[in-house]
């Protein structure tokens, strides 16, 4: 277990944690599978162990499910009253419940406070469910538990994954995806926006050619937030004359993403504007991906967040500029600039998803391309893309 995390189950420094490891070390619940399990566990922390080993090497992935698993595991012991292997599907609706609404005030609830104190120690006052998650936060914090359940029945430890999907909440992510990318109106107008703001402040025009930069990147390339802001140049790579961008995705899994020309003369010029030594990324270059201003840093994930933020802002702002000059066409500038704020870097993968499929990308070359695991997540795009439906019923009409 890496050391840059202390798991609260592997705590013994107070009464509330060792509570929480002689619960998770009692007789396993209902669903543990008979016999022995490939993963050698005799009791849920050791199956939790055994999980989260399997991400050592990946800095924040690591963080991010250690985190889920401790939320659930205090929930667990101090709420519910079960183990790991004892939660079924109506626990863990009642979970998400709480995480929403976490109530009754408990002592893991409440204001925010920091999970370790500066010697390294385990905070007592850490309040890990603060006063409620976002919607978002929700929904990542169970697909983590999902991955976790899954890799429990995998290794034949659990018999099943309480947190099963069925098909109508398949049904509904599905129609949520279809919604959320970016039109290319809507990326050109924020491109837009951010170079009115730079003819407004010269002194801004690093921030705005970065953050126009981070923008193309993910257009162009399809990368998840975490995968921008861990890679570096020296990832960009010339095979037989063709660049490509390898990327370690999720799950540690290798691909290569084609880098057209058109990103390329992108690239370029942003390297040339930060004085890198060549317009081209040198082999193994350590330059991150998306640097800070000292050429040397990355920029980390939340950072890049409030960048694209601000340029969606910047853009929706133009809409309702717009939408004030030009009052038949207002409702769709306002919609517009509404979705703006809304915008995130997914998002931008969205959209190149779908414009892949619409250059006629063949779909397994899409699924390759995104690094996709199944080809049903990959088929979203099409349904997006092949989507004509608005122009099939527009002969429907009460003329005669």
């Amino acid at each position: 277990m890496q050391d840059f995390i202390k798991p609260i189950f592997l705590s013994n420094e107070s009464s509330d944690f060792r509570e929480l490891n002689q619960r998770l070390s009692k007789t396993p619940g209902y669903n543990l599978k008979d016999g022995a399990n490939m993963i050698k566990a005799g009791n849920d922390a050791e199956a939790i162990k055994s999980f989260l080993i399997g991400y050592q090497s990946s800095k924040l992935t690591y963080q991010s499910y250690l985190k889920e698993l401790e939320r659930l595991i205090l929930w667990c012991s101090h709420i519910q009253k079960v183990t790991i292997s004892d939660l079924s599907y109506d626990d863990l609706v009642a979970y998400r419940n709480f995480l929403e609404h976490p109530t009754p005030k408990h002592i893991w609830c409440g204001n925010k406070r920091s999970k370790t104190k500066k010697n390294g120690e385990i905070n007592t006052e850490w309040r890990a469910f603060g006063d409620g998650l976002s919607p978002s936060s929700i929904k990542k914090s169970m697909s983590i538990l999902d991955c976790f359940f899954n890799y429990l029945v995998q290794t034949q430890y659990l018999n099943g994954n309480p947190l099963s999907v069925n098909k109508r909440r398949k049904q509904r992510g599905f129609t949520q995806s279809m919604e959320r990318w970016l039109e290319k109106e809507e990326i050109n107008t924020t491109l837009e926006a951010l170079d009115n703001y730079c003819e407004t402040d010269k002194t801004k025009t690093l921030h705005v050619l970065r953050a126009k930069y981070i923008i193309l990147t993910l257009f162009y390339t399809g990368l998840r937030l975490a995968e921008l802001s861990n890679h570096v140049m020296g990832n960009f790579t010339l095979i037989e004359n063709q660049w490509y961008l390898k990327v370690i995705g999720k799950g540690e899994k290798p691909r290569n993403i084609v880098v057209v020309d058109e990103y390329l003369d992108i690239l370029s010029k942003f390297r040339v504007a930060i004085d890198c030594f060549t317009p081209l990324p040198g082999f193994e270059e350590k330059t991150p991906l998306i640097p800070a201003l000292d050429h040397s840093t990355p920029v980390q994930r939340r950072r890049i967040d409030q960048i694209l933020k601000w340029a969606f802002e910047l853009a929706a702002l133009k809409y309702e500029r717009m939408a004030a000059q030009d009052i038949n066409e207002s409702h769709k500038y306002l919609h517009r600039a509404s979705r703006l704020r809304k915008a995130s870097a997914h998002w931008l993968r969205h959209s190149y998803g779908t414009y892949l499929v619409k250059s006629g990308c063949p779909i397994e070359k899409v699924k390759a391309l995104m690094g996709h695991a199944d080809i049903s997540t990959t088929m979203i795009y099409v349904h997006i893309a092949k989507n004509d439906l608005h122009t099939s019923a527009q002969g429907l009409t009460l003329r005669e």
